[in-house]
């Protein structure tokens, strides 16, 4: 079965604002509208925003640094023990 995310739901699974999440819709991420408790409520497939959030991580500045400073300590790792 399909799991589907308020934008409060998804901004917390995701660790990013509703606002965030809006943000997203307005740039093309696909949203529906589903009854809950009698009211329509805009939500996101769990599927969706993961896929939207890995595409858009790559391209987070912090992330980028984050992958490079790894990559750095791995290889002075390779190397320590290379000489070792």
């Amino acid at each position: 079965m399909t799991e589907y995310l308020t934008y409060r739901e998804a901004g917390a699974l995701v660790k990013r604002s509703p606002r965030t999440i809006r943000y997203w819709k307005s740039q093309g991420m696909a949203t529906e509208l589903v009854e809950r408790d009698g009211q329509m409520v805009r939500v996101v497939e769990k599927k969706v925003l993961q896929a939207w959030f890995r595409d858009r991580l790559m391209n987070w500045p912090t992330h980028r640094w984050r992958l490079r400073k790894n990559l750095a300590e791995e290889i002075m790792r390779h190397a320590e023990e290379v000489r070792g």
